[in-house]
């Protein structure tokens, strides 16, 4: 036996398929059947506005996931350059040292580079690899 609720569901539906893809007419009954089953207590027009308020909410909730996702892939990617990074440092470290022990008492690598007459990109190195392998080195003094 259909009830008033399954047939005042259907003409909603009804009046909606053409402006709605299969698949969200779909998630939409499911979910306005959920709330009926939970709540039969509500009317029809209740059910159906409670029902557009979760599916607003599941969208925000989608969207922080999606943003959620998307900083732990920006934090992948910069985990990744900065390994490279290091790699990078790591194998030029020799010519690296043998500038700082021609130029002692620079301040910085850069400064004796610069002294030296040798650029970042000379040595195969990035301004990015030159300002982490001040970092590193920092870290060893310290």
């Amino acid at each position: 036996m259909t009830d008033q609720f399954d047939v005042q569901l259907d003409e909603a539906l009804d009046s909606m398929r053409d402006m709605l893809p299969k698949s969200a007419l779909l998630h939409l009954e499911a979910k306005l059947r959920q709330i009926h089953d939970e709540r039969p207590d509500l009317k029809g027009r209740e059910v159906v506005s409670m029902a557009f308020d979760v599916l607003e909410g599941d969208k925000v909730d989608k969207r922080l996931g999606m943003e959620e996702a998307r900083a732990g892939i920006d934090e992948a990617a910069a985990a990744e350059a900065r390994l490279a990074s290091m790699q990078r440092i790591a194998a030029r470290s020799a010519e690296l040292d043998a500038v700082e022990a021609r130029y002692p008492g620079r301040a910085t690598i850069a400064e004796a580079l610069a002294d030296a007459g040798i650029s970042w990109a000379y040595l195969g190195l990035s301004e990015e690899d030159g300002a982490l392998a001040e970092e590193i080195r920092r870290g060893f003094d310290e």
